[in-house]
């Protein structure tokens, strides 16, 4: 290791010399935030994109013009289209984990937890509009998200998994406190997490219009009704 004297020589005192380590880790730290920040703006491209023209139609030309980047760019941080797709869906599905996680730890109540999970779902999909037109889009089912996220296809579907699991714990708590009605405490879940999806999913649809939707006020009164035990009362907050 190279040393050099401080200007405190002549106490004797050494300073280790680290210096072009120092700049190689800061350039390869620079270079590392750069194409994390690219990557992110492709990914809300892509979003954007497949939100707008659908997964099968979203290309991955439209992808490159409106991030900035040339088609054959894309490929220097995305394998292919399939991998864009199931990062654009993983993204979110960690954050919208984390925020499920954030409620099911609180200390309400679990049928309370339920409701703050419907208007967290709610406030979710009003900030990222693009990821909700996505949703609607995956709506139609494995013949449409098979084939375009093959062998992405597990990995995306963990991430949903998880958020799943967390709102069956919460089932579970409710139904031993007596809040919640008994049943199998999976099924109850994705019931609930189907009746989640569709409200805000429908919130801003003019495709069904026709449908209409309820009132944020009104869905917590269907889910409640839905989900409280006979013998528990409401308890509004």
């Amino acid at each position: 290791m190279t040393t050099r004297l401080s200007p405190a020589h002549s106490a004797g005192t050494i300073v280790p010399l680290n210096e072009p380590t120092a700049k190689v880790d800061r350039r390869a730290e620079r270079r590392a935030s750069r194409r994390e920040q690219s990557r992110t703006e492709i990914l809300d491209a892509a979003e954007t994109v497949f939100g707008e023209d659908g997964i099968r139609d979203g290309s991955l030309r439209r992808i490159a013009e409106l991030s900035g980047f040339s088609a054959a760019a894309l490929y220097l941080f995305f394998e292919d289209k399939q991998q864009i797709l199931a990062e654009t869906l993983t993204r979110r599905a960690d954050e919208w984990n984390s925020t499920i996680q954030g409620v099911a730890e609180g200390d309400s109540d679990p049928l309370d937890k339920l409701h703050e999970i419907i208007d967290a779902s709610t406030r979710f999909f009003d900030e990222r509009p693009q990821f909700r037109l996505l949703l609607r889009h995956i709506r139609g089912g494995p013949a449409v998200t098979g084939p375009a996220l093959a062998e992405f296809a597990t990995e995306v579907d963990g991430r949903y998994f998880e958020i799943l699991k967390r709102v069956a714990t919460i089932v579970k708590d409710g139904q031993s406190a007596g809040r919640i009605r008994k049943g199998n405490e999976r099924s109850i879940a994705h019931l609930y997490s189907v009746m989640v999806n569709e409200f805000v999913l429908l919130a801003t649809s003019s495709a069904e219009a026709n449908v209409g939707t309820l009132t944020a006020e009104e869905f917590h009164e269907f889910v409640d009704g839905a989900l409280r035990a006979p013998s528990a009362g409401r308890q509004k907050s």
